[in-house]
């Protein structure tokens, strides 16, 4: 009898020890599996169609860490590390993920002043509107890349690398972000600099409102070269499905072959953006604009976005519209059309289904366009999708 209390006790110390040693930790994260049936035309003619399964760039585990340090300040930690549900390595390596520690990381300091944090930050331009605004967002549905939002770490993509990002406190509502990179050591070349998501004279931006329904913002941000034009040439062709979903093929700079990787990344670009959003309580409505100029390009790039959110107990319908008018070349006009409708069902405790329809259509893609990025054409892009996500 005495050896089972002792053997209870023991387990039980060493129970409390190991929480004991990490009071003040918290660990999370996000699994999501995904099927699409897509098939995209070109000038009316079914050039690609399928079946794939996808994580979609959703999967992900962090850790948080807070401690109290006094004189009303505490210290912070946070890792997250992006991984792949549906791939075989567990790291996700889709266009979202480009590496397996694309997640956020940083060390920080909050106080009554706000925060300061160091490290792979959130882009207040991506995280005001942006992803936080596309119900779809990771998902085979979603806003971005597919004319209704922009992509790339300068637009709704990945984050800031060797940054510092300062969040104020909330003023009447108010609140202010600014992200700058004073990174400049180890980028020459660019193959070193290719390894880096932001460097010495990049800066995100944002001023949000929120108050009695409303949500206004006003957000912009710069990358400098090499780096620039991260906005999803969403007129590019999709040639395939590959592990990691749909592979889209762009001009090389000299126009002389495809290839996966952005042909203009010597380039600088200056976004800005803005948004109003209202909600009615079972009804959300919002809108952002983006302005999205990149040095060397004819006209800025525009992407018009608008969403319904529903709220009906555990359903929640989703309808979004969006538009990209693209006069990158001179002399062109190429607008891409969004339209996304589905829903989602959730459960309790993190627990949801999804499923839904995207439609993306481009015109305006000339011969010039096709010159300086071979693979380029005119089409209807098409997605059924349905699918699961755990939120833990």
């Amino acid at each position: 009898m005495k050896c089972k209390v002792l053997t209870a006790a023991v387990s039980a110390a060493l129970m409390v020890i190991p929480m004991a040693a990490v009071a003040g930790v918290k660990i999370g994260g996000m699994a999501q599996g995904e099927i699409g049936y897509w098939k995209d035309t070109s000038k009316g003619v079914v050039q690609s169609q399928g079946t794939n399964m996808l994580d979609n760039g959703r999967g992900r585990l962090w850790i948080e860490a807070d401690r109290k340090l006094g004189y009303g300040l505490t210290g912070m930690a946070y890792y997250m590390v992006k991984v792949n549900t549906m791939g075989q390595s567990g790291f996700d390596t889709s266009p979202f993920a480009p590496l397996s520690d694309a997640g956020e990381k940083y060390v920080g300091l909050r106080g009554a002043f706000g925060s300061i944090e160091l490290g792979n930050i959130a882009s207040p331009y991506k995280y005001t509107g942006g992803v936080m605004w596309d119900a779809f967002v990771t998902t085979d549905l979603q806003a971005r890349g597919n004319g209704g939002m922009s992509a790339g770490v300068f637009g709704q993509n990945g984050f800031m690398s060797n940054s510092i990002l300062y969040q104020s406190p909330n003023f009447s509502g108010f609140h202010v972000a600014f992200a700058y990179s004073p990174m400049n050591a180890g980028v020459n070349g660019s193959n070193a600099a290719s390894k880096l998501t932001a460097q010495h004279g990049d800066y995100a931006a944002a001023l949000q409102w929120k108050a009695l329904g409303w949500s206004l913002f006003l957000a912009g941000d710069h990358a400098a070269a090499p780096g620039g034009d991260q906005t999803f040439k969403p007129y590019v062709t999709p040639i395939g499905v590959g592990s990691d979903g749909l592979v889209y093929a762009e001009g090389s700079a000299s126009g002389t072959s495809p290839t996966v990787v952005d042909a203009f990344s010597t380039a600088t670009q200056t976004n800005t953006k803005f948004g109003v959003k209202y909600n009615f309580g079972p009804v959300a409505v919002m809108g952002q604009v983006e302005n999205l100029r990149t040095s060397g390009e004819a006209n800025p790039t525009r992407d018009y976005f608008l969403g319904v959110d529903g709220n009906a107990g555990h359903w929640a319908p989703v309808l979004q519209l969006g538009e990209t008018t693209d006069k990158y070349f001179a002399g062109t006009d190429i607008q891409v059309s969004y339209v996304a409708v589905g829903t989602f069902y959730n459960f309790k405790k993190g627990f949801s289904l999804y499923g839904g329809y995207r439609r993306t259509d481009i015109t305006g893609v000339s011969s010039s366009v096709v010159a300086a990025a071979p693979g380029a054409s005119n089409g209807t892009q098409s997605v059924f999708s349905i699918g699961m996500r755990e939120v833990f």
